[in-house]
């Protein structure tokens, strides 16, 4: 085997080997595509979905808090009444 031979065996290697590796690449590349979109998708369905049940459970905490001021300052009330008819102080 002569050094030329040699050096040809060597060239056509690392032309198969970087043809290899651009292959993976591709398929690294396309693969990433791949779960970059599955990513973008399910955060688009995900808002869709649950963005009206959080504004739901929003509105709803929103009522429940402002009930239990009016029933916070009813019992107030009530107590300051009562300590005004039996003259407790209260």
């Amino acid at each position: 085997m002569t050094v030329k031979e040699l050096i040809e065996k060597i060239s056509d290697w690392c032309d198969d080997l970087t043809e290899r590796c651009l292959e993976y690449v591709f398929a690294l590349a396309f693969a990433y595509l791949l779960v970059c979109l599955g990513i973008a998708l399910g955060s688009c369905y995900q808002k869709q979905h649950y963005e009206p049940q959080i504004n739901g459970l929003r509105a709803q905490l929103s009522r429940t808090q402002k009930q239990l001021k009016r029933a916070s300052e009813d019992r107030a009330r009530q107590t300051k009444r009562i300590a005004e008819l039996t003259g407790n102080g209260g």
